[in-house]
């Protein structure tokens, strides 16, 4: 009987000692996870924290954006956007007195080309045109596959090109101050390219209207070469004075080199001076040496 109780205390104990181990190993596992949900709600806090502050800088880079948009959808501001594309990339390469801003090509019009380059034959008129509605309208159309759209869209931008071409040959060429040429720069590659798939677009410009159609890195190339036509024709100027320095030093040498040989001849002309008065002094020399001689003899014989 007391083996039977001792046995029933020693199961219950034992039972109390494992329900105690099994509620601290549940206090601690409960520890444990409110602390990995703590270290969750902390990250998710600066993940938070993080996403509502990129919202804000996308919402500050949509401004300007917009801003952009504006200028680059038709009128005044996208006309504006291209003239400091132009300047951009004129005063990049030629000096100030290279070319004039806001030129009056044909005095007393009013009508004032963007840009002329000064060039030896008359002035190059560059004026920047910018047809962005035109072009957004054909973007629009190509993203939605709409083919009349599309060729619409061409039509009118095309239109357009030849249209601003006419406008740049009556207001800014004009014989007797300008080369027989004027440049039409479009600050849009893009559009540069699809005014290049229009058939026959450029030549047609050229021909009627004797106007280039560039964009940026067309622009920049071609007068890049026309400033290397400067320094060339610098260089060669510079050679032509070289040239007439190198004359006036040839004949000075020339002179130096007659006084030379004259100096020469001089010179020769002493040396043999010098040999013939040598040749006397010695002379002289003999006949008194001969005089005492003479003398001595005379002196012995009394």
């Amino acid at each position: 009987m007391n083996l039977d109780l001792t046995i029933l205390l020693v199961l219950a104990l034992l039972a109390l000692v494992g329900w105690n181990i099994y509620l601290s190993l549940g206090r601690r596992e409960n520890k444990q996870e409110e602390s990995r949900l703590n270290d969750i709600k902390t990250s998710l806090s600066s993940q938070s924290s993080s996403l509502e502050g990129l919202i804000r800088d996308v919402a500050s880079f949509q401004d300007p954006l917009n801003k952009l948009n504006r200028y680059l959808s038709g009128g005044t501001l996208a006309g504006s956007f291209g003239e400091w594309s132009l300047e951009a990339i004129i005063t990049d390469i030629f000096p100030p007195d290279k070319f004039e801003t806001n030129c009056e090509i044909i005095t007393g019009s009013g009508q004032r080309v963007e840009f002329a380059i000064k060039l030896p034959d008359g002035l190059l008129p560059i004026d920047a045109k910018f047809p962005s509605a035109l072009y957004d309208n054909y973007i629009d159309a190509s993203n939605r596959g709409e083919k009349d759209s599309v060729n619409n869209a061409r039509t009118a931008i095309k239109r357009h090109v030849i249209n601003d071409a006419k406008d740049i040959k009556e207001k800014y060429i004009q014989a007797g101050k300008t080369i027989d040429l004027g440049v039409m720069f479009i600050p849009s590659e893009s559009l540069v390219q699809l005014i290049d798939s229009i058939e026959d677009l450029r030549k047609t410009v050229f021909r009627d209207s004797r106007v280039l159609v560039m964009g940026p890195n067309s622009l920049a190339a071609y007068l890049i070469s026309i400033h290397m036509g400067f320094r060339n024709l610098a260089l060669n100027e510079r050679a032509e004075e070289i040239l007439v320095e190198f004359g006036n030093l040839k004949k000075e040498f020339e002179s130096f080199e007659s006084s030379t040989e004259d100096l020469v001849k001089k010179a020769e002309a002493m040396v043999k001076a010098v040999d013939k008065h040598e040749t006397r002094e010695r002379q002289m020399n003999r006949a008194l040496r001969k005089m005492e001689e003479m003398g001595e003899d005379t002196k012995e014989k009394d």
